[in-house]
């Protein structure tokens, strides 16, 4: 079977210091995948990589996706959650690439983000702002927002950081769901 990602000696460097060295290995449809390792060890770096954020240093990223095939979400610590938007309209970003920059957002789009959060245990949380949110809260905001861009291909940069053990099954049970319905995670 062709992988659908495959990493070929894969070196990215961030101002000619590798942060990825030499990396090879390959992604099938469906799998789940677990990346570990210390901080620094380039694992934030990688996923970048993989959706064509970053570009190598050497080696290549092989895949015939578009970056809208990926649902991506990031470390927290990358997040300014000062920004003055609401929970509802942080998932509807979610529906980016079905409206586009100047798109109409359809009533089923709010309804699907409304189900979003209801799926996330927020439901009701809509018009809070994402700064009133606890860690867990936000985190599962940021679930609902990766459900409704409905992605075969799920990248998740640290998704049980600073998060309790409830939101954290919580959070285990829609990866699980994920693999389930055959998505790359």
């Amino acid at each position: 079977m062709t992988p659908l990602i495959r990493l070929d000696n894969l070196t990215v460097a961030y101002n000619r210091h590798p942060a990825v060295h030499h990396v090879s290995g390959a992604f099938a449809s469906g799998s789940l995948t677990a990346i570990a390792g210390p901080n620094g060890a380039g694992k934030s770096t990688l996923l970048k990589a993989i959706m064509g954020e970053l570009r190598p240093a050497e080696g290549r990223v092989e895949h015939r996706l578009g970056r809208a095939e990926f649902g991506y979400l990031p470390q927290a610590a990358e997040i300014d959650r000062r920004f003055p938007i609401s929970v509802i309209d942080t998932v509807m970003l979610g529906a980016w690439k079905k409206t586009g920059a100047f798109g109409r957002i359809v009533p089923g789009e709010v309804k699907r983000a409304g189900e979003a959060l209801s799926a996330v245990g927020l439901e009701g949380f809509g018009r809070r702002h994402v700064g009133s949110l606890s860690a867990g809260q936000f985190q599962r905001v940021l679930f609902a927002r990766l459900l409704l861009q409905d992605a075969g291909i799920i990248l998740l940069d640290e998704p049980f950081t600073a998060i309790d053990a409830r939101t954290t099954r919580d959070l285990v049970d829609i990866v699980t769901r994920w693999h389930g319905e055959g998505r790359t995670v």
